[in-house]
């Protein structure tokens, strides 16, 4: 009788523990999926990438033909971040706005929508192949800077036998006799919300209006600092905004904004999306380097 009563005591607690591991089990698989799955919706592209620069520093992120450029993960995420940490530095906060007339091919380009992310800027992009037509540019930049008005403009300094600082100058002619030297903020009465225009060249010499795209770097480590007054980045905060254009290119309003998880999903920013992705890719050179 004693042998059948632990028989069945012993049986009992096997089907116990059996149900115990079950119910573990569908717990483990469910609850940490679920938890991991909100973790990662919530994170911004900068922050996605500085998780993988962290996991993989020094592995090739991107190489860019022009100029030559190889980034490793570690690269992409600190000058992204130097970037930003630059802008934010000079009072610009999440929700200001850049425009950027650079080509894609530029390693700039995706290093800023890297920096937009990591800032919670919002990006629009105009055509760069608008140069190619001087007037309808300058008809182009006048009408984005208006539609956006964009507190940061960023443009490339010449490319395919274009000098768009050139054209910039007789879109914003206060760029022909601003000197940023003197410490005085930029101010053109027809664009009032343009704080900051930027250019990818070296040096000063004949845009003493514009600032070195290179200048704003900042590796003074201080991004957090500065965003921790303002709601926290994640994967639902504004990224890039899109034009309304008319047949000429031409942007004529607004249209969507998307945000850093719509960005990603949509494959918007290809370059971007690879980096995030982990997926090394060499980007084409296109037209003359200067």
């Amino acid at each position: 009788m004693q042998a059948l009563l632990s028989s069945k005591r012993t049986k009992r607690m096997t089907t116990n523990i059996r149900a115990v591991a079950l119910l573990t089990n569908h717990i483990l698989r469910q609850v940490p999926l679920r938890s991991a799955t909100r973790s990662l919706a919530s994170l911004s592209g900068g922050q996605a990438v500085a998780k993988i620069a962290d996991e993989f520093p020094h592995m090739d992120a991107v190489r860019f033909l022009h100029k030559n450029q190889k980034f490793a993960f570690k690269d992409v995420d600190t000058n992204a971040e130097e970037i930003a940490c630059g802008f934010c530095e000079q009072g610009f906060q999440p929700g200001d706005i850049v425009l950027s007339w650079i080509p894609n091919h530029f390693s700039e380009q995706t290093i800023l929508e890297f920096a937009c992310s990591k800032a919670g800027f919002i990006l629009y992009k105009l055509d760069p192949n608008l140069g190619k037509n001087p007037e309808a540019a300058k008809r182009a930049l006048k009408s984005a800077l208006e539609i956006t008005k964009a507190n940061i403009f960023v443009t490339q300094e010449a490319g395919s036998d274009v000098n768009y600082v050139r054209l910039v100058k007789e879109v914003i002619p206060e760029i022909r006799v601003w000197d940023f030297s003197e410490g005085l903020p930029f101010l053109s009465p027809r664009f009032p919300h343009l704080r900051y225009p930027v250019h990818t060249g070296f040096d000063f010499q004949d845009k003493i209006g514009m600032i070195p795209y290179r200048h704003m770097l900042s590796p003074s480590g201080d991004l957090p600092d500065l965003l921790k007054e303002y709601d926290p980045l994640k994967g639902s905060t504004p990224l890039y905004g899109e034009f309304e254009v008319d047949s000429d290119g031409i942007p004529t309003s607004k249209g969507k904004i998307w945000t850093n998880d719509e960005v990603k999903k949509a494959n918007n920013w290809p370059i971007y999306n690879c980096i995030l992705n982990k997926e090394y890719k060499e980007i084409e050179g296109i037209g003359n380097i200067w």
